[in-house]
């Protein structure tokens, strides 16, 4: 399905994606290595909107805070980026960003207890942009992320240690912290 989009997409916008000024591919990279890609499209001169998406990745990711060596995670997340540029779209800039989207989570133990979650977030931030000639661009962002509990399911066994029993329940739980990222993008 994907790939029928993406075809769709440049056969027949193909003018629009030869602009320089149009679309921006991005990639935010993740310490936990499950680093998210996607795109944006200058919809103002001042804003873009786009897709920031992962599936599926395995690592020891945790939904905050920090990991468990015990706790597998399952990590998915989907996020519709709205951004805000002060001096216009594509240049360098201080910049105000939403996103909006879905983050499940599917925590799996050594002992074989079971969590699964899945959040409506909510992130605001805001930071800094510099775009080169060549395409290249940084974003610096921080600001509050909200994770709101749409949804959880746990199986524990009755063996699970209380430090495994405790990262479960608070990762699957609605939380705010603190969100800061690099957002690397080569725009076309």
């Amino acid at each position: 399905m994907s790939r029928l989009f993406l075809i769709s997409f440049l056969f027949f916008l193909s003018d629009i994606c030869y602009s320089k000024d149009f679309v921006n591919l991005i990639i935010l990279p993740d310490p936990y290595k499950c680093h998210q890609m996607g795109f944006e499209m200058a919809v103002s001169e001042n804003s873009t909107l786009g897709v920031l998406a992962r599936n599926e990745c395995k690592s020891d990711r945790p939904s905050f805070g920090s990991s468990n060596d015990n706790v597998k995670n399952t990590f998915s997340r989907f996020f519709v980026p709205w951004r805000y540029s002060k001096s216009g779209v594509f240049k360098d800039s201080f910049i105000m960003q939403l996103l909006i989207g879905v983050e499940k989570s599917k925590f799996k133990t050594e002992l074989g207890s079971e969590a699964r979650v899945t959040f409506i977030d909510i992130v605001s931030s805001f930071g800094y942009q510099w775009f080169w000639s060549n395409g290249f661009n940084v974003s610096v962002l921080g600001g509050p992320a909200f994770l709101i509990k749409n949804s959880s399911k746990e199986n524990i066994v009755q063996n699970e240690s209380n430090d495994v029993v405790n990262f479960l329940n608070d990762n699957t739980k609605s939380n705010i912290h603190a969100g800061i990222g690099v957002i690397l993008g080569w725009n076309f």
